[in-house]
């Protein structure tokens, strides 16, 4: 275990205060701090100690389980051998985003929803890293949020205790949790943006390496974090009567409760959605354009679980036939196919 990387004398201490059954150990700091060395450390320990573990990564940018955007959750059995982080993970959610900041309810109900599988798979003991989203006050709330929902019996800050204690301090003198301290490994280096990126490219690479398009139709899906494919399609008069009023063509339109969605050729000016709206008596109108949809990042639920199945991302879509072509895995074709019932929307994926 000590050749993967170095080991100091305060992660050996603390993990054999920690590594027992029935814990969950919550692990926070800032970038670069070695949070996932130590998260590492942590699994192949109690594994060592012939521990069933599991590993909740929660850290969206620079996953180990699961490719970027996504938290995953993956367990080990002691007659597993050494951890291997190759990216594969047993279930996943989808965040949708690189950085928690514009996806705080995706960050924490995914968090949520991974340590609960971990739970289901009864491991002994639950790893979860986080992200190094520390210091500002949203990156604090949220990172408190995190340990409400979760619970963990230990909290490791990995940083100078006083940078941290904004988050840490409002939980020192309760009993349910035990919190400790670190400092950040004397051998970790920071990482350029641009090597974050570079890393990002090759999981996102390898997690799309054997993957085919499959065509979903819109009426097969429903639409999450979208305002499109919730409403009722606009029929064909209906569009051809919605772009004489947007005066550009109206690809694909849907009617909701005294709201309405279009995708339009040409970007409309506030003065053309105002009358819009008021012209037909809306609440209000939401206008995109093609790109809107294409290079996009998406999670494909199942409708048998509920659960992500993959992520994909839209390499096309065709508005007369209406339906997406969607990159995904190879092995999860026949069940994108089959079994995917709603589509969340997330970033857009560059080339």
């Amino acid at each position: 275990m000590d050749n993967a990387y170095r080991v100091n004398q305060d992660w050996r201490k603390l993990a054999n205060r920690i590594i027992m059954p029935q814990q969950i150990v919550l692990v926070i700091g800032a970038t670069d701090a070695g949070k996932s060395t130590f998260c590492r450390f942590l699994v192949d320990a109690a594994l060592t100690q012939g521990l069933k573990t599991a590993f909740v990564d929660a850290d969206v940018g620079q996953s180990q389980i699961g490719p970027p955007t996504t938290i995953g959750m993956k367990a080990f059995t002691p007659e597993m051998g050494p951890v291997q982080f190759d990216g594969t993970a047993d279930q996943l959610y989808f965040v949708g985003d690189l950085s928690p900041r514009p996806r705080y309810l995706e960050t924490l109900t995914g968090t949520r929803l991974m340590v609960d599988r971990a739970r289901e798979t009864e491991a002994d003991f639950i790893v979860v890293d986080t992200t190094g989203y520390i210091h500002d006050p949203p990156a604090v709330s949220l990172k408190q949020h995190k340990i409400e929902l979760i619970r963990p019996n230990h909290l490791v800050s990995i940083g100078r205790a006083i940078e941290l204690e904004q988050i840490t301090a409002c939980y020192n003198q309760q009993a349910w949790i035990d919190i400790h301290h670190l400092l950040p490994h004397r051998s970790v280096r920071s990482k350029s943006s641009n090597t974050r990126s570079r890393y990002r490219k090759a999981r996102f690479d390898t997690y799309f390496s054997e993957s085919s398009l499959q065509q979903i139709p819109f009426e097969q899906i429903r639409g999450e974090r979208t305002s499109f494919f919730i409403g009722r399609p606009a029929n064909e008069k209906e569009l051809e009567i919605l772009s004489r009023l947007a005066e550009t063509q109206v690809y694909y339109a849907e009617w909701g409760n005294r709201t309405l969605c279009l995708i339009t050729a040409g970007s409309l000016s506030k003065a053309i959605i105002n009358h819009i709206k008021n012209y037909l008596s809306l609440t209000r109108v939401t206008a995109e354009v093609r790109a809107y949809f294409e290079r996009r990042l998406v999670g494909l639920v199942s409708k048998t679980s509920g659960n992500t199945d993959a992520i994909g991302v839209i390499e096309a879509v065709d508005f007369q036939k209406r339906e997406f072509s969607i990159r995904c895995p190879s092995s999860q074709i026949d069940g994108v196919a089959k079994h995917t019932c709603a589509i969340q929307f997330g970033m857009h994926q560059r080339k």
